[in-house]
């Protein structure tokens, strides 16, 4: 069950299937995007904080865009490509002001971004780029698996989904510090699970038992 043996195969496989660098299972897709915002309002600082701005596409499920908001950054709507359903690359750059800090694109119904754009606006104006990615497992653009082209990417396992474990999501990560930081929010900020604990916390003097419930 719960951070148990076969979540972390499954967290193993996954990763070595879709070439990501590291995954981690969560209870939700939802819950992905939440731990995501969570990950990029802490270890981001320097690149973004509260007030800046985040483009989103117009369509997209609502758990795409509460998280963003609940961290203090504003939701930058673009419209989207009628023909993808996706968020209009052509729009983008006409939206992006000095508040404008991160895209978070998402992968509607199968159909991949042009991540060929994406990437070079991205580039053009240091932007951050994440990936909502729940709705497309599998998609690939010029060969390259959805949710591995941005530094974070949520996946679903919903009962509608692809693939289902009746409820459950996953996060793909490029960074192991985000991976570090996410695998500790996911258990309220429990440390005891984390293979590189000195990464995020000075060593406690206590005892190893009172270590093992450390937070």
């Amino acid at each position: 069950f719960t951070m148990g043996k076969k979540v972390t195969l499954f967290e193993k496989k996954f990763s070595s299937i879709l070439n990501s660098n590291f995954s981690l299972m969560v209870n939700s897709g939802s819950s992905a995007n939440l731990i995501m915002l969570a990950v990029l309002s802490k270890n981001y600082k320097k690149l973004i904080k509260e007030g800046d701005n985040i483009i989103v596409p117009a369509v997209s499920w609502s758990t795409t865009y509460f998280p963003v908001d609940l961290f203090g950054f504003k939701l930058n709507f673009v419209d989207i490509d009628k023909n993808t359903l996706n968020i209009d690359p052509e729009l983008i750059e006409r939206s992006i002001d000095k508040k404008t800090k991160a895209i978070f694109a998402v992968n509607l119904l199968g159909n991949p971004n042009n991540f060929s754009k994406l990437n070079q606006i991205c580039k053009k104006h240091n932007l951050i780029l994440l990936e909502d990615n729940c709705e497309s497992l599998y998609s690939q653009y010029n060969n390259k698996f959805t949710g591995t082209f941005g530094i974070m990417a949520s996946f679903s396992f919903f009962f509608s989904h692809h693939i289902n474990t009746i409820e459950g999501g996953m996060i793909n990560f490029r960074y192991k510090r985000d991976y570090i930081l996410a695998k500790s929010l996911r258990a309220h900020g429990w440390i005891r699970d984390l293979e590189n604990k000195k990464s995020i916390i000075k060593k406690n003097k206590i005892d190893e038992f009172y270590e093992n419930f450390y937070f």
